[in-house]
């Protein structure tokens, strides 16, 4: 299937919660000495607590042969964030062994059923591979334990889990598999000293926050901010930050008012400031593309989230507004005056989008999208104010193509067939199973030259399945093999009422396509007259102009409707 059906709705709410909930969970096995022999994990750890939110509920765990509680699950507030500070230099790297399994079950203790309002989140940072007490049986036994059982487990809770790999050591099938599995994310990082940058990134994958744009180190505060938070990353060896006002004075970390908070720390300013003054604020400090300002207002910007994961060929549909107080901004003369633009990436060339079927809604399609990792970027300005939304989106180009046949009758089985790419994959070495939200699983039995077949049962309700695949290449290299969660439902047979209906509607797509190129010539025709005519009469130059919009808003949307109709 090529077009990926993106259930915006169910995804809606960027917006942080009081039930949102993350975890963390920290190694400090002894390998941590050599991986990271400053002990980075600490100025990391601080940073992405700090970022978190009031009202968000957190949790700190440190795991080697097994977890330990650094700071239970509590409500984030002032009192706690200083508890966090002080408890983070707890963190160590004097442990033996690497039990994922115990430090993902100790942490996720308590999420016994799927939540009712809110998100779960997370966050795991290892550098190893699973490494339990006893020989290599005990740790494969517990790395089909995470994947068979666990998994399926975090999946049925909601449990979004974000994986960090701090060497090549670490276990990077495993790790994409459970961020892949439960849209989650997987980051890898070398070097502790990128640690910080990587917490920032699965902070705001996890907690995203209402931005303006901060570009040529300036950014525009208008009246509905409340209050701006700014991150700025910089050398332990850069001049002073300095924050100017619009009024031209000067801050620093040393000197300002009581209405900021400057919290500095190796590698990082976090700045906040409450009740900014409107107008422009400009940075003092080296540039970096990771520095941002994040506000609090009750104007934001809303876009639903998208899957952090796609497969090459998927096509993505992005939904935005602009809320006021919570309530979408229908206003025409509002909105006549606001700018949406969208880049897939922050280097590309923004492209507009176009005003959906409900008033206020502005919708762009992003397709074509190659293997390789997406900055998306939605954009809402005027000459007042700014916003900016953003999410890190990777495109799997999968060697192993997946087909998917549905059964039409509760009880019969939907057949899932892989065909492995012959020309990556050594196919002697291919092996794949699907593992059932149940925790059951169904090898993958070969069919015939370089395909394997599966089948599974699908009853009244729809069924959650893992694929996990495992093969080499032609010289004996692991290769990462990751597939999206499917969910495998009844799909009933159309009647032959049905066959005509959808015969019908294709005829109808059809008349509708060649009305909108006809409606097409018709508005270039006005616009040429409008122009014409402008040239003696400035006023009917203005109608014919105002005409011309209007029949290319009423062409956009007819686009849009057959676009809908299409997918």
């Amino acid at each position: 299937m090529r077009s990926l059906a993106v259930l915006l709705l169910l995804l809606w709410s960027a917006a942080v919660s009081a039930a949102d909930e993350v975890r963390v969970l920290i190694d400090v096995s002894g390998s941590m000495k050599q991986t990271d022999p400053q002990n980075l994990r600490v100025p990391a750890l601080k940073l992405l607590l700090e970022l978190l939110p009031p009202g968000t509920r957190a949790g700190v765990w440190l795991f080697a042969d097994h977890p330990e509680p650094l700071l239970p699950p509590a409500l984030v507030d002032d009192a706690w964030k200083r508890q966090a500070t002080a408890a983070s230099a707890r963190i160590h790297s004097r442990g033996r062994h690497t039990d994922i399994e115990a430090a993902l079950r100790a942490a996720t203790a308590g999420w016994d059923k799927a939540p009712e309002d809110g998100h779960r989140h997370l966050i795991l940072l290892t550098d190893g591979m699973v490494d339990v007490e006893g020989d290599a049986a005990a740790d494969q036994a517990s790395r089909e334990r995470l994947l068979g059982r666990l998994l399926p487990g975090l999946q049925n809770r909601q449990v979004h889990l974000y994986t960090i790999a701090l060497s090549d050591q670490a276990d990077h099938a495993l790790l994409k598999q459970l961020a892949v599995a439960t849209d989650g994310w997987n980051e890898t990082t070398r070097s502790a000293e990128q640690l910080q940058r990587v917490f920032l990134k699965i902070f705001r994958k996890a907690l995203p926050r209402d931005a303006v744009p901060l570009e040529g180190n300036r950014f525009k505060v208008d009246t509905s901010v409340r209050e701006y938070t700014l991150l700025v990353f910089h050398q332990p060896d850069s001049p002073e930050t300095e924050l100017v006002k619009p009024s031209g004075e000067r801050w620093t970390a040393a000197r300002h008012p009581d209405n900021v908070r400057w919290h500095r720390e190796s590698g990082y300013d976090l700045v906040t400031v409450t009740n900014p003054m409107p107008g422009e604020w400009q940075l003092v400090a080296k540039a970096d593309p990771d520095n941002q300002v994040m506000i609090v207002t009750d104007l934001k910007l809303k876009v639903p989230p998208l899957p952090n994961y796609v497969l090459a060929g998927d096509s993505l549909s992005l939904v935005a507004e602009l809320t006021e107080h919570g309530k979408r901004i229908t206003a025409a003369n509002f909105l006549r005056l606001v700018d949406f633009q969208f880049r897939r990436d922050a280097a590309a060339e923004p492209v507009p989008l176009f005003p959906g079927e409900e008033t206020g809604t502005y919708t762009q399609t992003v397709t074509d999208l190659e293997s390789g990792t997406y900055t998306l970027q939605v954009t809402a300005s005027s000459r007042t104010f700014e916003r900016r939304w953003e999410q890190s989106v990777e495109v799997i180009a999968n060697p192993v193509r997946l087909e998917t046949t549905l059964p039409h009758r509760p009880g019969e089985d939907a057949v899932l067939r892989l065909i492995p790419d012959p020309t990556v994959i050594d196919l002697h070495s291919f092996h794949a199973t699907a593992v059932l939200g149940n925790g059951d699983s169904r090898p993958f039995q070969a069919i015939g030259e370089g395909q394997w077949e599966s089948r599974i049962p699908v009853g009244e309700t729809p069924v959650t399945v893992n694929l996990q695949v495992e093969a080499t290449d032609s010289q004996g290299h692991s290769l990462p093999v990751a597939f999206p969660p499917l969910s495998l439902e009844v799909q009933p047979e159309e009647t032959p009422a049905e066959e005509e209906a959808t015969a019908e509607e294709e005829m109808d797509e059809e008349a509708l396509e060649e009305e909108l190129l006809e409606e097409e010539t018709e508005s270039g025709r006005w616009w040429a007259a409008a122009a014409i005519a402008g040239g003696a009469n400035l006023t009917l130059a203005l109608v014919g102009f105002l005409l011309w919009r209007w029949l290319q808003r009423r062409t956009r949307k007819r686009h849009e409707a057959l676009l809908q109709r299409l997918a």
